[in-house]
């Protein structure tokens, strides 16, 4: 990929919603190769040529574009364009001179500036929309809560989710302490030892760790009912504070004459 300048993107595992775009691409060519086996399975090797070679011809809603435009400027010729003569500039002839040639090439090139601009509005103005549209439609569930450097956290055990035995396995791993927050706002997270993964952890699978002395912990509690609320409500509680020692003391004796 370095070698070609194509990028490489890496997702954090465990986190397969990041990779929706790509993966959407996948579906659509998957189904077109099972409905062209016609049943037979066994055939998709003999149809994975055909299938991927129609995908890059065939125009895209948010570009308005083929693939294989957008990238090359011109439209490939298909053979029924050999058959039809549809070709892509008029002016055709068998015989040309050179600078003939080189002016419907020129009026083929000139295009491509303009239309790659118009192209890239329609794509950013499409991405736009989907944006909105996905934040209007989840924007309950998305995760606001920012950790720091060194701030201790817990990590969701997501490789257990579908397995037949998480109920005996840890939901939960860790502690870990946070490194830094990546760009695409996944986290970098080390060992309390000092040990760093080279593994982003998604947002989505982190939980705060808070220990039993943390004071939030007095916080979250100030909701549930103290001793004196318990005895308010359970008079029996109350009944059992107010003996008296000595009456305590002959309950226990008649209890271990009775054992």
């Amino acid at each position: 990929m370095e070698t070609l300048g194509v990028p490489h993107v890496k997702i954090s595992p465990y986190n397969s919603r990041a990779n929706g775009v790509v993966e959407r691409g996948h579906f659509i060519i998957r189904e077109s190769i099972i409905k062209a086996c016609q049943g037979n399975i066994n055939l998709w090797p003999l149809k994975l040529a055909a299938a991927v070679f129609a995908d890059r011809v065939t125009f895209r809603r948010a570009t308005g574009q083929t693939p294989y435009y957008t990238l090359h400027g011109f439209h490939p010729i298909l053979p029924f364009d050999l058959t039809e003569s549809t070709y892509l500039v008029e002016g055709w002839t068998s015989h040309m001179n050179p600078s003939d040639l080189l002016a419907l090439r020129i009026r083929q090139i000139e295009k491509r500036p303009d239309d790659m601009r118009q192209a890239a509005q329609r794509l950013h103005a499409s991405r736009i929309h989907s944006k909105e549209e996905f934040e209007r439609r989840y924007h309950a569930k998305f995760y606001k809560e920012v950790y720091h450097p060194d701030e201790l956290v817990l990590v969701r055990n997501s490789r257990i989710a579908n397995d037949l035995g998480r109920k005996t396995k840890p939901k939960w791993l860790g502690p870990y302490a946070v490194v830094r927050r990546t760009q695409g706002g996944s986290y970098v997270l080390r060992e309390l030892s000092g040990a760093i993964s080279i593994q982003g952890i998604s947002a989505t699978r982190l939980l705060p760790y808070i220990s039993r002395n943390d004071p939030r912990l007095a916080e979250l509690a100030q909701g549930f009912p103290t001793d004196s609320a318990v005895e308010r409500i359970d008079p029996l509680a109350q009944q059992e504070k107010d003996v008296p020692e000595d009456q305590e003391e002959e309950l226990e004796a008649m209890d271990e004459e009775d054992l």
